[in-house]
């Protein structure tokens, strides 16, 4: 169970185990322990996750917004 590995650093085991479940590894998200685990390749691999930051990209290019459409992603709170 994900919520009970040592591996999780952020207290959203359910984020996770969505990305791993639904193949999603584009993750929207200002939380930085959730983007710890999401990019962490012990928990998400094949491929890895990748995370765009509210912090880093409040303004996304043309082809930061196609990929958002078009990936299959997890989008986080705050």
């Amino acid at each position: 169970m994900l919520s009970e590995s040592s591996k999780l650093t952020s207290d959203d085991p359910h984020v996770i185990a969505l990305a791993i479940e639904s193949g999603a590894r584009l993750l929207y998200s200002h939380d930085h322990k959730l983007q710890d685990d999401f990019r962490d390749s012990a928990l998400i691999n094949a491929p890895r996750g990748k995370v765009y930051s509210t912090e880093v990209n409040r303004d996304l290019t043309p082809g930061h917004l196609r990929l958002m459409r078009e990936a299959r992603r997890c989008i986080g709170a705050d």
